[in-house]
């Protein structure tokens, strides 16, 4: 696989993609310099930054998010035929521009100015992977990975690449239209459960026959039958002993509390790449709000643990793989759920692990 998602961005090694020289004889794109020169504009919203680094597999080049920022690289998606939201598009060149004006507005050196001139970018015809989209459905964002080709001299003068790239037209209208959906499911779902509220509040209350007929009044004029007080006097006894004849009151039992099941499903697939990986999302749902996700501490992927995501977005290869949450339930313990999910061809099946607390 060209791109090797990592810890933290995407991996280009070099013996896939080739670094671009920033200069004539010597340096690169990817140099601290260069690298400080091309990203202090607005020109850092869509060049990720670069770390060089090498391993046993040799040297590569790390693309990630910055410092202070969400980690969202490694979940992205090449562009592909969707295209590029149009605002993003209009900013990156309008952004190409502001660079170019450089070269005429500030004292720089004369390498400086030969590498604002002849600045390139990768074509999207010959590199398609390195422009992608990143972040939630309704907040796409280009990222492209930059300063490097995997075919020698098939880069673009910058203007020349962004004018190759084709904008999303109808990315704010679906957009628009699947926010209303989740609305009006969010409004179903609670009309449903406020009618269930409703006609738990309606039922009649069951009223209990006492043990015993009521007695009929004596006629008037009957003389009543002298009784014999055999009560004690002692003041425990009359508190203690109870009427003769009246029902046996027994402490009622415990309400039960209702037990809440919580489990793993899948929300969310996109289209099975070439090399067989699938991106999929997970989320934990419970039985007592079934369409809200619960708050998750950790997720476990085979050896890869992601902290601080409530909706799971990993990219999965054909096969069985184990996934586990942990989750802190309405008591405060915390609780860890596994999932047996198999990737196939085209599909994704996930084995929902269930997890059932009872409340205190």
């Amino acid at each position: 696989m060209p791109l090797e998602p990592a810890k933290g961005g995407l991996l280009a090694r070099a013996d896939e993609y080739r670094p671009l020289r920033a200069f004539s004889q010597t340096g690169r794109y990817w140099d601290r310099v260069p690298q400080q020169l091309i990203r202090e504009g607005s020109l850092a919203e869509f060049l990720p930054p670069v770390e060089t680094g090498e391993d046993e597999r040799g040297k590569f080049g790390r693309f990630h998010s910055g410092e202070g920022r969400k980690e969202v690289l490694s979940r992205s998606q090449p562009v592909g035929r969707r295209g590029i939201p149009a605002k993003q598009l209009e900013r990156l060149r309008q952004a190409l521009e502001d660079f170019k004006l450089k070269a005429n507005t500030e004292r720089a050196q004369p390498q400086n100015l030969g590498l604002i001139e002849q600045f390139r970018l990768p074509d999207i015809a010959h590199d398609p992977e390195l422009y992608r989209l990143a972040g939630p459905w309704w907040n796409r964002r280009l990222q492209v990975l930059w300063g490097c080709e995997r075919t020698g001299g098939s880069s673009l003068p910058a203007a020349a690449a962004a004018a190759k790239l084709h904008a999303d037209k109808f990315y704010h209208l679906r957009r628009a239209l699947t926010a209303l959906l989740l609305l009006l499911l969010l409004l179903l779902a609670g009309w449903w459960l406020g009618a269930g509220l409703s006609h738990l509040l309606s039922r009649p209350r069951r009223v209990e026959a006492p043990n015993e007929p009521a007695r009929r009044p004596p006629p008037a004029g009957a003389m009543l039958p002298r009784v014999r007080d055999t009560r004690s006097h002692s003041p425990s006894a009359a508190t203690s002993a109870p009427a003769r004849g009246a029902p046996e009151r027994r402490a009622a039992p415990p309400a039960k509390q209702p037990i809440i099941t919580y489990q793993i499903v899948l929300c969310g697939q996109e289209q099975t790449e070439a090399d067989g990986v699938m991106d999929v999302a997970l989320e934990v749902r419970a039985s007592e709000h079934p369409l809200r996700p619960v708050p998750v501490e950790a997720w476990h992927v085979e050896n890869q643990a992601f902290t601080n995501q409530d909706r799971l977005e990993a990219r999965m290869k054909g096969g069985r793989h184990i996934v586990k949450a942990v989750i802190r339930d309405a008591a405060g313990k915390t609780t860890e759920i596994s999932a047996a999910v198999t990737v196939q061809p085209g599909k994704v099946i996930t084995t929902p692990g269930k997890v059932s607390v009872r409340q205190k």
